[in-house]
């Protein structure tokens, strides 16, 4: 059951990049994405009411920090996007090379906070990774 999840993140970014490099560079970027969020709203709501659930008070009491250090992080992902692509971010290379740096990023945290091995085999990946941004940095 992971591949249906995996396929519909990989989709949905798909279309989360698209849908990024397209919003008009004449709108302010906050109102597109005061859009977005209301349209993630409205989506949300739908898939709360149709999915097996404890009644809406019960749910919402049990948010913790994460939930809005994730609306804050969200936040800041989705303008950097934004931004990137206004200040000439293609769409080929833009993406690889932020989720190479946050999959380095995600290494460190692993080890440090969750105490996951770093193994020489995950070193080895990790420089890859490097010689890549570098690769696809440079014109």
């Amino acid at each position: 059951m992971i591949f249906l999840p995996i396929f519909v993140a990989v989709a949905a970014n798909v279309f989360y990049h698209v849908a990024s490099k397209s919003i008009p560079a004449e709108q302010n970027a906050f109102m597109g994405l005061a859009v977005n969020y209301a349209t993630a709203l409205v989506a949300t709501v739908i898939l709360f009411l149709v999915t097996p659930h404890e009644k809406i008070l019960i749910e919402a009491s049990k948010t913790n920090w994460a939930c809005f250090l994730m609306g804050l992080s969200i936040t800041g992902v989705e303008a950097a996007f934004v931004m990137i692509y206004r200040a000439g971010g293609e769409l080929s290379t833009a993406s690889l090379i932020v989720n190479i740096l946050i999959a380095l990023a995600m290494l460190a945290v692993g080890g440090i906070f969750w105490h996951e091995e770093i193994t020489a085999q995950k070193i080895f990946g990790a420089t890859l990774c490097l010689v890549g941004v570098f690769v696809l940095s440079t014109k």
